[in-house]
């Protein structure tokens, strides 16, 4: 199997949106329940390597929003457990 055929089989859900990489281009595709619309979108090449840049310089706070999220939960999970 080729490169090509890979990258076009690997789909990801972010958020509402149905993403994947084609030719080096990030397509993402949102279709709502009960709309008879949905939105799609396709980032060049060179658009899609700076999102990956600007993702991978702000890696550190994303981390850091992951952790106080999930602490977050598991806060409001546990205080909703116990009833209070």
């Amino acid at each position: 199997m080729n490169s090509s055929s890979n990258q076009k089989s690997d789909h990801m859900k972010i958020g509402r949106y149905q993403s994947w990489l084609e030719g080096g281009k990030l397509k993402m595709y949102c279709h709502e329940f009960g709309s008879s619309n949905g939105t799609y979108t396709t980032l060049s090449a060179e658009e899609t390597r700076g999102l990956l840049e600007l993702l991978s310089r702000n890696s550190d706070g994303i981390d850091e929003a992951l952790v106080h999220n999930e602490r977050e939960h598991a806060h409001t999970s546990h205080t909703a457990y116990a009833g209070i």
